[in-house]
């Protein structure tokens, strides 16, 4: 079973601001819901799945009802933290930025199964590139909930730096729809159009920075309430291992204990779940083992050893034997293979 036909799906709770927001403009948040096929229950209850498609969509239809160009961009100003859930918890309550960043990686498919967080090099040393991917079917329009999903980054990332700090930078695959300066004063930091992926870029000398008046049983406990959570209703067990192999390759944590550790699990009922969907734990890291492999290795400047501890192998010659089995060149022979297709 091919892993990218799985439903997406996101929780409830990122439906917050919305009620607000169109009732302050006369609107009926019901009729609008109906129109997206979204649920009036998932107003009520914020652990509900909802079709990520249909989230998107009512963004779209939003700011075409309302005219608002910069729909994604308002909606952030009736949204806090708690559209995360526990998830915020873990953040706000772990002992450095670092740490609260690794909380994000380990737990976000908690949030949104229909989206993936890969964390590589940036092309500047000083950055952590974070890539974000809404993982919407073809055709869907995307802008409004992509610049949503940017400005609740950037105001989290606000809530656990010094207001002083070197801000992030903003990197969007579409391009610029309105005024840079709108951009710029919703997000506080640069913004960047037309790029090869949907980014945040962080600086990394505020990753040791620590994390005033946590509370290190307040996130315990938020990370034991997603487990359970997680474990008694899965919206999509297999999205949700896919997503924490690519998150934990570079970790070192992409093995099927680490991962079932992580969603609260014994490594037999894993398996067993994941062969209920059709999915062999094994093959689905290999497979992302080799997808990732592909990227990385079409990106020159990434050394072939950064590109092998990416994919999560303690040595390099583990790598090469992977990538012969999985294209049938060594690394270095399809690096130069896409170099030379690319000129």
């Amino acid at each position: 079973m091919s892993t990218h036909q799985l439903s997406q799906m996101i929780q409830a709770r990122a439906l917050m601001g919305f009620a607000e927001l169109l009732t302050s403009q006369g609107l009926s948040l019901e009729q609008l819901l109906s129109e997206c096929e979204i649920s009036l229950a998932a107003i009520e209850n914020p652990d509900l799945p909802i079709p990520l498609d249909h989230l998107a969509k009512l963004y779209e239809r939003c700011a075409q009802v309302l005219n608002w160009a910069d729909l994604g961009l308002r909606i952030v100003q009736f949204q806090d933290i708690s559209m995360y859930g526990p998830l915020a918890q873990i953040m706000l309550n772990a002992s450095s930025v670092g740490a609260a960043l690794e909380g994000l990686t380990k737990h976000f498919a908690y949030h949104t199964p229909g989206a993936a967080i890969s964390i590589v090099p940036a092309s500047d040393p000083r950055y952590i590139e974070v890539q974000y991917v809404l993982l919407l079917s073809p055709g869907i329009a995307h802008r409004q909930i992509t610049e949503q999903s940017f400005g609740m980054a950037c105001k989290l990332w606000r809530m656990l730096v010094a207001l002083d700090s070197t801000p992030p930078q903003v990197r969007m695959r579409h391009a610029q729809a309105l005024p840079l300066a709108q951009y710029q004063a919703h997000f506080a930091c640069p913004v960047q159009f037309e790029q090869s992926v949907d980014a945040i870029w962080l600086p990394l000398e505020q990753f040791d920075q620590p994390i005033d008046q946590a509370d290190p049983q307040l996130r315990q406990a938020s990370e034991a309430y997603i487990a359970g959570i997680i474990r008694r209703f899965p919206l999509d067990l297999g999205k949700q291992v896919e997503t924490l192999i690519i998150q934990q390759l570079a970790l070192g944590g992409a093995s099927i204990a680490a991962i079932a550790k992580q969603l609260g699990l014994q490594q037999r009922t894993l398996q067993r779940r994941l062969a209920q969907q059709g999915i062999v734990f094994a093959d689905l890291l290999d497979s992302l083992r080799r997808s990732q492999a592909r990227l990385y290795l079409a990106n020159a400047g990434l050394p072939l050893a950064a590109v092998s501890a990416l994919l999560g192998y303690n040595e390099q010659s583990s790598f090469i034997r992977a990538c012969k089995r999985w294209f049938g060149q060594t690394p270095q022979q399809l690096r130069s293979a896409e170099v030379s297709h690319a000129n």
